[in-house]
């Protein structure tokens, strides 16, 4: 596997260093893949005037599960308008199959040129909304987002957001678990607007940096399977579970005990969705003896009984 990212002149250095970081900590977490820079050009200046060379040229063929990154550009319509931009374009135009494509800030400006965000839904930098809905009508550009998914294309909104956006792809891609440790190592708190796409239950309730708390969540998050009472969790953090139970509440606003919940149901909300592993095998993956025990945690939370989330999300 392979993550391009692709560049051309006057590329913002946070558009692609911001993802390219998560990316590397992905890597440094046992997820394995190459990473490459490839251009039209061998040698460009980014904005602000730092110089890359020898850059890679333009793959001719890519393969199924390379992932493509796009970052945005400083002055964006005229940038994709020079020689080199236009032959990535074109590249673009004619090697793209399903690969995943990102897109970061007026990257989606590069992905509407190549016709990329024909007939979907995308979002770029707000300065760039309007031009964009004239420029490419045939797009569905979509305001006050952090970042959008559509298919095998995700863009976001811009700048830091791509960091945002490299953090949500890795969870889903990699694993959830991959996600909030590269989240907790680069120090994100994960933004919201209400209509972002729905955050996995690991990558909730991180947006704090006490580090007793994220080895008990990470102990939670490692071992589903497995219940703890909260004197075993407080041994974790080497807290009184007096202590352990108020620096929840004062960080993630509820207790040890709703988030080893919250984690069981997310989990369980997974297996209900993407297996057709029975209910009694579900509740075994999520530390429950019982069905029925599961069964009555479960509908606590969501006001469903699995059987009927299992029919509403029904593939």
């Amino acid at each position: 596997m392979n993550i391009y990212f692709v560049f051309v002149a006057d590329t913002l250095p946070l558009d692609f260093a911001g993802p390219l970081q998560a990316f590397l900590e992905a890597r440094r977490l046992g997820v394995s893949f190459d990473i490459k820079y490839v251009s039209a050009s061998d040698q460009l200046m980014c904005d602000g005037g730092l110089q890359l060379q020898n850059l890679t040229p333009l793959p001719e063929k890519l393969e199924a599960d390379d992932i493509i990154v796009i970052p945005g550009c400083h002055h964006a319509f005229e940038a994709y308008s020079t020689e080199a931009s236009l032959q990535t374009i074109q590249w673009l135009k004619n090697t793209i199959t399903h690969q995943a494509i990102l897109t970061i800030c007026s990257g989606a400006v590069l992905a509407a040129k190549a016709g990329l965000l024909s007939h979907r839904t995308y979002t770029t930098h707000f300065h760039l909304i309007e031009k964009m809905r004239q420029a490419f009508p045939e797009c569905v550009a979509l305001e006050n987002r952090i970042f959008v998914e559509d298919n095998n294309i995700i863009s976001s909104a811009g700048i830091s957001s791509g960091i945002d956006m490299a953090i949500y792809f890795i969870a889903t891609r990699f694993g959830e678990h991959i996600g909030a440790q590269v989240a907790q190592e680069m120090l994100v708190y994960f933004r919201r607007t209400g209509q972002d796409p729905q955050l996995s239950c690991w990558l909730q309730y991180r947006n704090h940096m006490h580090r007793s708390i994220h080895k008990v969540q990470d102990t939670i998050c490692s071992n589903v399977d497995k219940h703890y009472s909260l004197e075993q969790l407080a041994t974790i953090a080497s807290l009184s579970q007096r202590q352990l139970s108020r620096l929840f509440s004062l960080h993630l606003g509820i207790t040890p005990r709703e988030y080893l919940l919250h984690i069981k149901v997310g989990h369980a909300k997974q297996l209900l969705k993407h297996s057709n592993q029975s209910i009694e095998v579900v509740a075994q993956h999520c530390g429950y003896s019982s069905g029925r025990q599961f069964r009555r945690a479960f509908t606590q939370v969501t006001q469903l009984s699995p059987q009927q989330f299992r029919q509403q999300h029904a593939c």
